[in-house]
């Protein structure tokens, strides 16, 4: 331990002399002196003579570094907020420290202000904010304030406090080294100081009572009047919450930040946004109230209103990602022709969240920029970190493409996907797409076939990869017996067993396998029968069987059975009530023939 002894305001002590890390904190001065001892003194034996000695505490300086503390507080947050985007950010604000977390479609910000207790370090949570958050976002933000602090601080309400630092302080370093911890009763906090991106207090035996800040103070007098509600929202018991804040309102009328979490509240439940709306704007302008506002607004109908809330919002907001998803939010409610607008705004707001460059990805693609979707594509590749997660960009920017048709473009981008994972069955089957849709049909079959082969390989055959093949085998090759057998490997429970039975079915028809093609259409409604409706596709496919089983089988049992099945999907559907009617005529005839 870098101590030595020194002469400290007029008595015998000892001094750290370097700098000392424990985690995210570095202790850079600490001084204690030694009450009781008289001069002449004898300082022969050096340090190891006053380890024994109990010192007071005379001066302590830390300096809190930024990025060390993102590292430490990152491996907290999973819990109460979810898995992040990017590390958890802190940055300085006047008189505090700011807070800010992302996640894929969501972000929570808040400040904590410092308001020193002495020797106690205290900081309090004001403006509480989010986007895409499941529950309000002080309740968000209380519940990250204590896995933060877990094990070193408490919260009571809005107030987290860590008590006698010093103490602690001096209880880690100096045993550690033989020395008795020091007294620290004491010492007071100072003023926090802001170097870069690095905070810096000094706590001292001179320093008079700690003052606080405007912001601090008008924080810590809101703390006493919603201390019950907000320790009901850190534990999500937002009914009893909502009743501690109505009380909290009565002793202050119309006060903004009791208003906002009260709305906060209503704004998720159906049937309380005009209410919520009309209390609101009691206070403040609705569009001055961010995302809450907006939604506000949007439920009642005002969607100029709300993207005015979301716009306003954006530009003042100092953490990039929410600024960012607040962007996105309002490309999701303006016009058609300012999405774009929107979304270039969000991405200029934090160029590294991928969730916005995807969004503008899709966009562009739909409206036929596909340069700037291919640009949004290499931005949201090089932005991914390793091997699966630059494959898994580039699928889906691939995929987005070939859906709207631009063949070339997104052949391009599923073979970047597969130098990163050259076996993966899900690209290799997306590359077989885009190049059948190019005319490469030989190519797309040796790509579906090895799509087919890597996913059995890990237990799951691709079901839709076999149902393109199936049809490539039929209408491409007319090889029918082959496009059967691909059709039967589809398992049952696959999203596409309903199809490949179909197929299976139609195919069987082909080659006259009348009962094999019976068998297979039975399959397949044993499958529609399990997942219910499935839209207009399966009604088709319900009437192509049962008409099969009229016509090529001369079977009305089986019809009717298929055709009962389809109108308990579409009982409106007057077609298919009038084919079930000529089915169930032609049984009932039949039946009567057979009694007699």
């Amino acid at each position: 331990m870098p101590l030595r002894l020194t002469v400290t305001r007029g008595a015998l002590g000892m001094e750290l002399y370097e700098p000392i890390e424990i985690g995210p904190l570095s202790v850079e001065r600490l001084s204690l002196t030694f009450p009781g001892l008289r001069f002449p003194v004898d300082l022969s034996g050096g340090v190891p003579r006053f380890r024994s000695r109990r010192g007071d505490l005379q001066e302590l300086v830390l300096k809190l570094r930024l990025a060390e503390l993102a590292r430490f507080a990152s491996k907290r947050v999973g819990e109460p907020f979810g898995p992040l985007a990017k590390p958890i950010q802190f940055w300085s604000i006047e008189g505090g420290v700011g807070v800010g977390l992302v996640a894929a479609e969501r972000a929570l910000a808040f400040d904590l202000l410092w308001a020193p207790d002495d020797g106690a370090a205290r900081f309090v949570v004001s403006r509480a904010r989010g986007v895409g958050l499941e529950a309000p976002a002080l309740s968000v933000a209380l519940r990250v304030c204590d896995a933060l602090g877990e094990g070193f601080a408490r919260r009571s309400g809005r107030v987290v406090r860590v008590a006698d630092v010093a103490g602690r302080i001096g209880r880690v370093l100096l045993p550690a080294v033989g020395a008795r911890a020091p007294a620290s009763t004491a010492v007071r906090f100072g003023e926090l100081f802001q170097e870069l991106d690095e905070l810096v207090v000094a706590l001292d035996a001179t320093f008079p009572p700690p003052l606080t800040s405007d912001s601090a103070a008008r924080a810590l007098e809101l703390s006493r009047l919603t201390a019950p509600a907000d320790d009901a929202l850190a534990e999500s018991r937002l009914e009893e919450a909502r009743a501690a804040l109505l009380e909290a309102l009565e002793q202050a009328p119309r006060h903004p930040e009791i208003v906002r979490a009260l709305c906060e509240l209503d704004a998720a439940l159906p049937g309380r946004a005009e209410a919520a709306l009309g209390l609101l704007v009691e206070t403040l302008p609705a569009t001055a109230a961010g995302a809450v506002g907006a939604s506000l607004l949007l439920a009642s109908g005002d969607r100029p209103g709300a993207l005015s809330a979301l716009e306003r919002a954006a530009a003042q907001e100092p953490f990039a990602p929410l600024a960012a998803l607040l962007w996105w939010r309002a490309a999701s409610v303006c016009d058609d022709s300012q999405v774009l607008y929107y979304l270039d705004r969000a991405v200029a707001a934090a160029p590294t969240l991928s969730r916005v460059h995807e969004a503008r990805l899709t966009a562009r693609v739909a409206r036929g920029e596909v340069q700037g979707a291919l640009s949004d594509a290499e931005h949201l590749e090089a932005m991914a970190s390793g091997a699966v997660a630059r494959h898994a960009a580039c699928t889906r920017a691939a995929t987005s493409l070939l859906a709207q048709g631009y063949v070339k473009e997104a052949g391009r981008v599923f073979e970047r996907a597969l130098r990163y994972m050259p076996d993966d069955a899900r690209a290799t089957a997306g590359l077989g797409r885009a190049l059948l849709a190019a005319g490469l049909s030989s190519r797309a079959i040796a790509l579906f076939e090895r799509a087919i082969s890597l996913s059995e390989k890990r237990g799951a055959p691709d079901g839709r990869a076999l149902v393109e093949l199936a049809q490539l085998l039929a209408e491409r090759l007319a090889d029918l017996p082959q496009a059967i057998a691909r059709a039967r490997q589809v398992p049952p429970e696959a999203p596409e067993a309903e199809l490949a039975r179909y197929l299976e079915g139609r195919y069987r028809s082909r080659i006259g396998d009348r009962v094999g093609a019976s068998l297979a259409y039975a399959r397949m409604r044993e499958v529609i029968e399990a997942v219910g409706s499935r839209g207009e596709e399966t009604l088709a496919h319900l009437r192509e069987a049962a008409r099969f089983e009229l016509h090529d089988r001369d079977d009305p049992s089986l019809a009717e059975r298929h055709l009962a099945l389809g109108l308990r999907l579409a009982p409106t559907d007057a077609d298919l009530s009038a084919e079930y009617r000529r089915a169930a005529e032609l049984l009932d005839r039949r039946l009567r023939q057979t009694q007699s």
